[in-house]
């Protein structure tokens, strides 16, 4: 079973593998700053570890590639700004490298006006990765103007021991 995850373009995933925010120090802390209240990288890896253990190890990883549509033009831009790569689960399963995982599942938006913009995504514990869902993503319900991007559609964070995906559980993902 394979899952992809996106690294900005220039980065050294296949000599070092793919990094969790606790073992990357140059990660942006932007993202987390506000809903932390953390102003350095160690203050948001003990934010994270606050919400839960193993937090702040945690990979985000999808179940397809990511789509755009007219509407998630930001997704086009990620996506080219990025390599994918894919990351084989089976093996890091088999080899006992996996704590937990978890699924940030679809958000729902009957009423844009109720989103709650900058709250912690909602995270549930799966039993195994056997457990994710390879349904195809709805990437039609991702929207630049609403501000919606991957709150609409399911990701997993993978807690991996140590915080690091080793390249040998890694490959460039071209289509």
């Amino acid at each position: 079973m394979k899952l992809f995850h996106y690294v900005q373009k220039g980065n050294n995933v296949l000599e070092k593998g793919i990094l969790s925010f606790a073992e990357n120090p140059q990660a942006d802390i932007s993202y987390y700053t506000r809903r932390s209240g953390a102003e350095t990288h160690d203050g948001v890896v003990r934010w994270m570890e606050n919400c839960f253990e193993g937090r702040s190890r945690g990979i985000r990883v999808f179940s397809e590639p990511i789509r755009w549509t007219e509407k998630s033009l930001s997704l086009k831009k990620f996506v080219e700004q990025a390599d994918r790569f894919a990351v084989d689960v089976t093996a890091i399963e088999k080899d006992g490298l996996i704590e937990a995982v978890y699924c940030s599942p679809a958000g729902i938006v009957n009423d844009p006006s109720k989103i709650e913009y900058g709250t912690d995504e909602v995270l549930v514990k799966l039993d195994s990765v056997r457990d994710i869902d390879f349904s195809p993503v709805d990437w039609g319900q991702c929207n630049d103007f609403l501000g919606l991007r991957f709150y609409v559609v399911p990701y997993y964070l993978l807690i991996v021991k140590g915080g690091i995906i080793p390249p040998k559980y890694v490959s460039l993902d071209a289509e």
